[in-house]
Order: C-alpha cells, then structure tokens, then sequence
C-alpha cells in the first residue's frame, strides 16, 4: 500500500507543471529590459544578442532565453535524484531570464526594470502566449541585424557558419514558435547549417557569396538558393 502511494505521487508530479507566476513576472520584466534597451541604445542591444548567442549556452537554452520563452514547460521527471528537489527546473528558467537581464545591464547600463503593481502575472497559457509574442516582437529585426552583421562579418569564407546557424535556427523559432526549432547544428563535413524542428528538417550554406537556403533539387521552386536574408526579411515584413 506505501508502495501503491508513492508510485501515485511520482505519477501525479510527473505530469503537473511546476511553474508559478514568478516565471512568467520575470520574462514581462526581461521583456520591459528589452524594449527599454532597443529604444535607448539599439546597437547595444544588437551587441547583447552576439555576446549571448556566442557565450557557452546550448541551443535549446538559447532558444527560451530568447525567441520562446513561452514554451518552457518544465516538469519533475523520475530520472532525477533528490538532490533536485533543491534546484527546480522553473528557478533554471528563471536564472536564463535574469542572465538576459545581466547581459543587457552589462552592455548598456540599463538598469533591469520593476514591475508595477499591475504587472504581476499568473503563469497560465494565455499570458506566457501573449509574453512569447511580446519578446519576439521586440527582438525579431534585432536578431536580423544581428545575422546581417554576422553574415558580413564572414564573407567570404564564413568560418562564423555556427554563429550563423544559431541566428538564422533563433529567427525560424521566432517566425514560427509552434513549430521552433530543436537543434542548431553545422555538419563540418558538408559546411551546412543544420536546423531540426517536430515537423522539418532546413539546410543552410556558403553559397557564391551568401548563406542559402538549400532546396532540395529538383523542387519546382523559384530559387533553389535563395538568400537567407531575403527569406528572413519575407519572414517579418
């Protein structure tokens, strides 16, 4: 009967999520830090993305950090010892949202902004949806700026093809959160940028001078490489 009842505990918190409105407060605030930012110092901003993007966060990180925090859904899992009672997936979440805050007081000197009173916010689907599409409304054409620049940086050899993988892999999840990519990889083998979502696969490489999206040949298309940043630029506009 003991048994019965723990294996009915593991059950129950395996399945509920364990977020509380202090992750969803502190994307609104990571939020505020950025539009305050765009507006008073954009090129900092832009600086803030690079710094983050080539710091030593995973993709998977970088993408809740910055393009969908909305999707983070952490639960308890099994496979954890009890040591991770005291490090709870939600304060993990809500670190990389404060180390947003710290790389754009770093860069900037703008000071993280409070909430006000009527800015405390449940963590309920509704709001961290309206959060999520806030954050990519404000970093969307940053995040472009930032690839433009990188793209430039690299001509013509493009030895910054990670680099590059990763913003274009942050600007599909931003253009399309419901089906955001996964992983961000570039085959050396090949010099292809990589990106894997639930639902596609998309190639990306050196191309005559540019980053191409590679289309299967074959495909009635009308360019078989198009420029990534024309494509971006169809993406936002």
């Amino acid at each position: 009967m003991k048994l019965l009842s723990i294996l009915i505990t593991i059950t129950f918190v395996n399945v509920s999520p364990i977020m509380t409105g202090e992750y969803a407060n502190s994307v609104k605030k990571t939020n505020k830090h950025i539009r305050e930012a765009s507006i008073k110092n954009p090129k900092g901003l832009e600086t803030v993305i690079s710094n983050i993007i080539n710091g030593d966060k995973t993709f998977e990180t970088l993408n809740f950090m910055l393009a969908i925090p909305d999707k983070a859904n952490f639960r308890f899992t099994i496979q954890h010892e009890e040591s991770f009672i005291t490090n709870l997936p939600e304060n993990i979440a809500i670190a990389d949202q404060k180390a947003v805050q710290e790389a754009i007081f770093q860069v900037t000197g703008i000071p993280v902004p409070n909430l006000r009173c009527n800015e405390n916010y449940e963590n309920d689907r509704r709001t961290l949806s309206w959060l999520g599409d806030s954050r990519r409304m404000y970093l969307s054409f940053v995040t472009q700026n930032v690839l433009t620049d990188a793209i430039d940086k690299g001509t013509p050899g493009f030895t910054n093809l990670k680099e590059i993988c990763i913003l274009i892999g942050l600007l599909r999840s931003m253009r399309f959160p419901d089906s955001y990519i996964k992983i961000a990889r570039v085959d050396q083998d090949d010099n292809v940028c990589m990106l894997i979502s639930q639902n596609g696969r998309f190639h990306y490489k050196p191309y005559d001078g540019y980053i191409a999206a590679a289309r299967p040949m074959g495909r009635p298309v009308y360019n078989e490489h198009e420029d990534v940043l024309n494509e971006a630029m169809r993406w936002f506009h």
